[in-house]
């Protein structure tokens, strides 16, 4: 391949998953999965806990994956899975004191240069890419629900 793409849906592929490979090779080189990463994450980039299926909603993993995630966290003492009264099968998931820890030396660097990368862009640049990005996800979430039956 010579580096060209002259397909642009083959290149936004590309891309799409070019930007996949930054956060995977990431969270490997911090000596995580991808899905640990995110959890970690969300839960510090958020300021009220999150359960478990709020979890799965938020960043699209299967159950099975996050519960995978959720105890590799909770085996590294970097979470606690609380009870929710009346809620027997959903549990609240908190950072610990290591985990914050954990997660400030790992997650708070991502963000940053996240944040540097988005500031790269000019306002109308990012209120546009957010803006297509929203409009092609819909778009093909209705096209691939359409021929999934």
């Amino acid at each position: 391949m010579n580096g060209a793409v002259s397909d642009p849906l083959e290149e936004f592929n590309q891309l799409y998953k070019t930007l996949d490979d930054i956060y995977h090779k990431y969270a490997k080189s911090r000596g995580l999965s991808d899905s640990a990463l995110w959890l970690l994450y969300s839960l510090r980039s958020s300021s009220s806990a999150y359960t478990q299926s709020e979890l799965c909603s938020a960043w699209h993993y299967p159950p099975q994956t996050l519960n995978s995630a959720l105890k590799a966290l909770e085996q590294r003492g970097m979470i606690a899975l609380e009870s929710i009264p009346g809620n027997r099968k959903n549990k609240r998931v908190a950072l610990t004191a290591e985990g914050e820890d954990f997660a400030r030396r790992v997650v708070d660097p991502l963000m940053s240069a996240e944040r540097k990368a988005f500031r790269a862009l000019d306002e109308g640049e990012c209120m546009m890419l957010l803006s297509l990005m929203r409009k092609y996800t819909a778009i093909l979430d209705g096209q691939v629900a359409s021929i999934r039956g």
